[in-house]
């Protein structure tokens, strides 16, 4: 008896789709509404470059391609008038580097939201302990500080991903103070002052009302997770901290058509909500 690989099963399913949906124009009109859309990619790795390279030049059609901080007033502004994309990496990794050099072919300019404990260090114990402690991942190469530095001489952004990279659900109080606030000093000793937060990990089970308090105390402008989701109009100018910031995760060497299935869909879907965090997670406010 042949036993179904679940993802091959998946890649043919959502090839499926996508190619349906497009010839009924669900991706060209689901693009076409007012939004602002934030891609959140982690790396690229060999050929993923061609295929990250097809992605933007697709997008381009019906996106205006904006900054982060743009792309976060735009939305505490209620000022989403067309399609904007903004692109996001997380974590640091070296290939990020490589990236950037595409990002520039295009005029992208990208935020990247960095774990600075980790940027430059060249001892192989600690990357592999970060990496197996902190990423779950086989051990991989980080940015350095001169790679940093030339980015935002690029046009791109620094964000804070914390210091360790560590699940702030998990940890006291105390704890999540400490890797918001010494994060935020590393980079401000070697970039300036840094506006934006993306927590680890992503979804909101890895994150806590006490984390949430403390991202704005800290007085940063605003906090992202790895959510689905992107953001419409709501009618209202709304403060930084009531809005979670969503993502769209994507990986650069999945199939074109299913990253685009995959936005198009979260655009059809988008709705006033996508502002809101979970009520026990909503910063400041009364339970």
């Amino acid at each position: 008896m042949r036993i179904i690989n679940r993802d091959n099963l998946r890649r043919v399913a959502l090839s499926v789709f996508a190619k349906h949906y497009r010839l009924m124009s669900f991706i060209p009109d689901s693009f076409h509404r007012p939004r602002v859309q934030i891609i959140h990619l982690h790396s690229i790795e060999g050929r993923e470059e061609e295929r990250l390279h097809g992605l933007f030049k697709e997008l381009s059609k019906w996106h205006h391609f904006i900054s982060y901080s743009e792309a976060v007033r735009r939305i505490q502004e209620d000022d989403i008038d067309r399609p904007y994309i903004a692109v996001t990496f997380d974590d640091g990794l070296k290939s990020c580097a490589r990236a950037v050099s595409i990002l520039d072919q295009y005029g992208i300019k990208g935020c990247f939201f960095v774990c600075p404990s980790i940027i430059g260090e060249t001892d192989r114990g600690k990357i592999d302990r970060f990496c197996r402690d902190g990423l779950l991942v086989p051990p991989t190469e980080f940015l350095s500080w001169n790679d940093i530095e030339q980015m935002m001489k690029n046009g791109h952004e620094i964000g804070s991903h914390t210091m360790t990279h560590s699940n702030l659900a998990k940890l006291s109080r105390e704890n999540i103070i400490d890797e918001i606030h010494s994060s935020l000093m590393l980079l401000k000793e070697h970039v300036g002052n840094v506006k934006h937060f993306a927590w680890p990990f992503g979804r909101f089970f890895h994150f806590s009302r006490q984390a949430a308090d403390a991202v704005f105390d800290a007085g940063l402008f605003s906090c992202a997770s790895g959510v689905r989701g992107c953001h419409v109009e709501t009618g209202a100018i709304l403060k930084r901290s009531d809005i979670c910031i969503r993502r769209d995760h994507v990986i650069a060497n999945w199939p074109l058509e299913h990253v685009l299935f995959f936005l198009a869909n979260n655009s059809r879907k988008a709705s006033p909500a996508n502002n809101d965090w979970p009520r026990e997670y909503t910063p400041g406010a009364k339970l």
